[in-house]
């Protein structure tokens, strides 16, 4: 009788330690992928990109000499400063640090468009623009095809076609009026009452 009793505690005892791994196992879940290097990478470049495109924006909007420059710097503004919100978001999910400017080069593309002239800045715009919205675009692409976190690789596939909207806009013939149908429905409808902030993030 003893030993029968000794039997069903040492198989209690067992079945209560079989519960103890999965207990853990809760207590420490696994995310699906860690960002690698090249997601880090491409989280930092298109956060500079950001902030520069919002001061680059803002910078269109107010010293732009056609209704054009005007009309795009305003939708750089909006759609940078959306995308911007979805990337600093991630990066905090994700614990990746991100730059507080933007880089060395793109504070000197922005000096240089502070201080072009009145009668050619809307042209050095528009080539400054259009070199960096092509170098966002192809780095994204990168990312897309590269990248092994699953949340940054949907940020970046969210982020492309934004992009591409940009470069159409910035690319339209002169006398042309950029749409910004695109752009909104990758990022989020823009609301009449939520204009571009005053300063950009990071800043």
């Amino acid at each position: 009788m003893r030993t029968l009793l000794l039997a069903a505690v040492t198989l209690a005892a067992l079945g209560g330690c079989a519960d103890v791994p999965t207990d853990t196992a809760g207590l420490a879940p696994r995310t699906d992928t860690q960002p690698s290097e090249q997601d880090k990478a491409w989280m930092r470049a298109i956060h500079e990109g950001n902030l520069a495109e919002v001061q680059a924006g803002q910078l269109g909007a107010g010293k732009g000499k056609s209704a054009r420059i005007k009309s795009i710097g305003k939708m750089l503004v909006v759609d940078h400063t959306k995308l911007d919100t979805k990337v600093t978001r991630a990066a905090t999910q994700l614990h990746i640090a991100l730059p507080m400017s933007p880089s060395a080069d793109q504070r000197a593309m922005l000096a240089e468009l502070r201080d072009s002239p009145p009668n050619e800045f809307d042209q050095d715009f528009m080539a400054a623009m259009i070199n960096a919205h092509q170098e966002a675009l192809a780095a994204t692409k990168i990312e897309i095809s590269r990248g092994t976190s699953p949340t940054v690789v949907a940020l970046a596939k969210t982020a492309e076609p934004s992009l591409v909207a940009h470069l159409t806009a910035l690319r339209q013939p002169e006398g042309g009026t950029p749409t910004q149908t695109s752009t909104e429905s990758s990022i989020g409808t823009p609301t009449e009452t939520s204009p571009g902030p005053e300063t950009p993030h990071g800043e």
